[in-house]
C-alpha cells in the first residue's frame, strides 16, 4: 500500500510540475522572451527607400530645343502618351496642387476629355534659364483616367495603405527626393479629413471636382518617417 501511495503521490507531483511548465512556457511567449513557433520570423523592419519611376533619365543630356516657355508647351512637346485618344491629357485644363524649387516644378492638373472622362496627372518638369529666360522640359508623370460611374473602391483604409505602400515608388516625382520624402494620395471620402501617418497631419488636403464627384488629394510635403511606405502606421479616427 505505500508502494502504490508513492507511485500516486509521484504521478501527482509530475502532473502539477508539467501544468506549471506549460503555464511557465505561455508566459515566456506573452513576453516575447520565446516564440510560439519556430516557422514565424520576428517582424523585421525595412527601412525606407526612395525609387524612381520607369527609366532614370539623363537630364544634363536634354538639349535646349527641348526646353519651352511654359510647362503647359513642355507637356505639348512631350512624349507622354502617343494613343490619340489620350493626346487631351497634354491639357493642363486644371492645377489642382502645383510644388516648386529652384530646379524643378511638379504639378498635380486634371485634363478633361468630355463630361465622363477626364485623367489626373501628377508631372514633374525640370527648370533651365537660356538666354536669360526660366524655361521648362518635361520629365516624367503618373496619369490617372476616371471615368464618370466607375466603381471605387469603398474601403478608405485599404485605399490609404496602398497609396502609402506605393510612395516609395513615386518619389521622382518629388521635387526635392533627396531631402524631403513627399508623400501624396486622391481618394473620395471625407474621412481623408481625419487622417494621420506616423501621427502627423497632412500638409494639406485638397478638394476638387472631376467627372461629376468631389474627390480629395492629400499630401506630406515631408512625411518625418525611415520606415518602408508598406510598414507606415495610420489611422482615420
Amino acid at each position: 500500500m505505500k508502494t502504490a501511495g508513492k507511485v500516486v503521490l509521484g504521478i501527482f507531483i509530475g502532473i502539477v510540475l508539467i501544468f506549471v511548465g506549460i503555464i511557465g512556457l505561455g508566459v515566456l511567449i506573452d513576453m516575447g522572451v520565446l516564440k510560439s513557433s519556430p516557422d514565424e520570423p520576428p517582424e523585421i523592419r525595412v527601412e525606407y527607400k526612395p525609387h524612381n519611376i520607369g527609366e532614370s533619365i539623363e537630364e544634363e543630356s536634354i538639349p535646349d530645343s527641348q526646353y519651352y516657355s511654359t510647362v503647359q508647351e513642355a507637356l505639348h512637346g512631350s512624349k507622354i502618351t502617343a494613343d490619340a485618344e489620350k493626346l487631351y491629357q497634354k491639357n493642363m485644363d486644371e492645377i489642382i496642387a502645383q510644388f516648386e524649387n529652384e530646379n524643378y516644378i511638379s504639378v498635380y492638373f486634371k485634363s478633361v476629355k468630355n463630361e465622363d472622362v477626364a485623367c489626373i496627372t501628377f508631372a514633374k518638369f525640370k527648370k533651365k534659364v537660356i538666354d536669360g529666360d526660366e524655361k521648362y522640359t518635361f520629365l516624367r508623370a503618373i496619369p490617372r483616367e476616371e471615368k464618370r460611374g466607375a466603381i471605387l473602391l469603398d474601403d478608405i483604409k485599404t485605399l490609404v495603405e496602398d497609396q502609402l505602400m506605393s510612395s516609395d515608388f513615386k518619389q521622382s516625382i518629388n521635387i526635392d527626393p533627396e531631402h524631403t520624402r513627399f508623400v501624396y494620395g486622391d481618394c473620395h471620402s471625407k474621412e481623408i479629413y481625419h487622417l494621420k501617418v506616423e501621427g502627423q497631419v497632412p500638409t494639406e488636403i485638397i478638394p476638387y471636382e472631376v467627372v461629376g464627384e468631389t474627390r480629395y488629394f492629400w499630401y506630406y510635403e515631408n512625411l518625418e518617417s525611415d520606415i518602408a511606405g508598406s510598414q507606415l502606421q495610420f489611422t482615420l479616427d
